[in-house]
């Protein structure tokens, strides 16, 4: 039984920026996300100066506010039984306590000498909270779960990677999930979106899946594998686009059985979310005379090149929150059954450029998408970057909703390849780059370790060949690496002291 609700303490942010656009409208979400941060703090500052801290403070520490943090979760040892709501009333006062004691200290901008210092004197303190809480949730809870089930949602955290769009500069993650594979790390979740979402996609299908074998099939890759020139075809639920993306090669990689079907989102090892944008249809009609008669006249007078660079830049009218809506595809057990090359090539739609319809074989997942575009009052269904490009906030959501394999535990680790670059070659794109980056204030909130890599191959790359892919997941690694020392020690598992300094 809650007996009051927890409130976080105030987070700084930009002037004039409101706090709805930061925080999540819930107070308790809002609590937990405070606790969130002030563990990812900690961490940083004793991976800064591992000397100023105690391994048995710092666990201490990394447990009670793991157990603050407690709400519903699945226990590990029920193997797919039913999640359990914690009795919140004992764990009420050691997130108020941890709040109001170290939130300031870990999240302001101090050196990590005076955060670990301040950290220090409370461990103590905090372990034997932490201790009296524990005793009396197992004790509520006995019929529920065991301390071995408690102890791990409470120091243990799920890898969730979040993969951002950013077309063929999204081929660096093929490295950092090469570079994470390499160091025995597994994602318990993936959220995607656009390229993000392909590459996701590949990730997912099997959970201790051969890098290697997924880098040769894309350095094999042709055009026409991919996408074709667009040919008089009806629009039934994409944008009309210069190009028609069928993803005919990634088809027959992801079916099974003897027919071949194809996989739907609920086959793959990992769990899968993608991000579509859907076009508000009341908005998109008002833009919509104006839009196409823009690309009639640049039918008419301009060379393809110029052309796909001329409709890129009038996407922008679509980066408003009154035009598109995000859509969460994987997210709830209806939406899970969609085949999930589907859900990924709408992801990857650019609107006016690439064109994604299902196939002839699709059957349910296009009742799924007419329903979806019915419910939302939709005209057509987009990249999901337009919405959102790096889903951050989406990842935590997922996590809520118990998509991480039932814990609420999660550690979010964020892929950003859509870069504002002063390229020559794509200087037309650093409209689009600014504008993605300004959507970006909303979702670093939620991240824990932002990857963005600077170094990619260009956004319109979208079939690189061997040599181009190569360096790409090179580079890649080489990013991820640069981060893995932070998300080992996030990862690390915390557990909870006897008091006398012995683990």
């Amino acid at each position: 039984m809650v007996t009051r609700r927890s409130e976080a303490p105030r987070v700084r942010r930009p002037r004039g920026a409101r706090r709805a656009l930061f925080l999540p409208d819930h107070a308790e979400d809002r609590a937990r996300l405070a606790l969130h941060r002030m563990e990812r703090s900690l961490v940083r500052a004793r991976l800064e100066r591992p000397d100023l801290l105690p391994d048995a403070d710092y666990q201490n520490l990394r447990y009670a506010i793991g157990l603050a943090r407690l709400g519903r979760f699945r226990p590990f040892n029920q193997r797919g039984g039913p999640e359990v709501d914690i009795d919140m009333a004992p764990v009420l006062p050691l997130r108020d306590w941890l709040l109001n004691h170290l939130h300031d200290p870990l999240r302001l901008p101090s050196p990590a000498d005076d955060k670990l210092a301040i950290a220090r004197e409370a461990a103590g303190v905090a372990r034997s909270r932490a201790a009296s809480v524990r005793a009396a949730l197992l004790a509520t809870h006995v019929d529920d779960f065991d301390a071995a089930a408690l102890d791990r949602e409470a120091g243990q955290r799920a890898l969730v990677v979040v993969a951002g769009g950013g077309g063929g500069a999204g081929y660096v993650y093929a490295g950092a999930f090469a570079c994470l594979a390499e160091a025995g790390l597994v994602p318990d979740y993936i959220v995607g979106n656009s390229m993000g979402a392909i590459l996701g996609l590949m990730r997912a299908q099997h959970r201790y899946a051969d890098i290697d074998e997924h880098i040769d099939f894309a350095a094999g890759l042709k055009k026409s594998d991919i996408y074709s020139a667009a040919r008089r075809r009806r629009s039934e639920f994409c944008l009309g686009g210069l190009f028609h993306l069928h993803l005919t090669a990634l088809h027959q990689r992801l079916s099974t059985g003897n027919l071949r079907r194809p996989i739907r989102l609920d086959e793959l090892d990992i769990p899968l979310d993608v991000v579509v944008a859907g076009l508000k249809r009341h908005s998109y009609e008002r833009l919509a005379p104006d839009i196409q008669a823009g690309e009639a006249r640049a039918a008419r007078l301009l060379p393809l090149p110029v052309r796909v660079a001329s409709r890129l830049t009038r996407i922008l009218q679509f980066f408003r929150s009154d035009m598109v809506v995000p859509i969460v595809l994987g997210r709830d057990t209806t939406t899970r059954s969609l085949h999930a090359v589907d859900a990924a090539g709408f992801s990857a739609a650019v609107p006016s450029i690439l064109q994604y319809e299902p196939g002839a074989r699709a059957g349910s997942t296009r009742e799924i998408f007419s329903h979806l575009m019915a419910h939302h009052e939709l005209a057509a269904l987009v990249d999901g970057g337009v919405a959102d490009n790096v889903p951050t906030r989406a990842a935590w959501r997922g996590v809520a909703a118990g998509r991480a394999g039932g814990t609420r535990n999660g550690y979010y680790l964020a892929f950003d390849c859509f870069l504002p670059h002063l390229d020559p070659k794509n200087l037309w794109l650093w409209p689009i780059t600014q504008t993605v980056q300004r959507q970006m204030r909303v979702n670093r909130v939620y991240a824990d370790t932002m990857v963005r890599f600077r170094r990619t191959l260009s956004p319109t790359n979208l079939v690189p060949g061997r040599a181009g892919l190569e360096l790409a997941v090179e580079w890649g690694r080489q990013s991820m690496q640069e981060k893995l020392p932070e998300v080992r020690a996030m990862l690390a598992p915390a557990t909870l002291g006897d008091g006398s300094g012995a683990r």
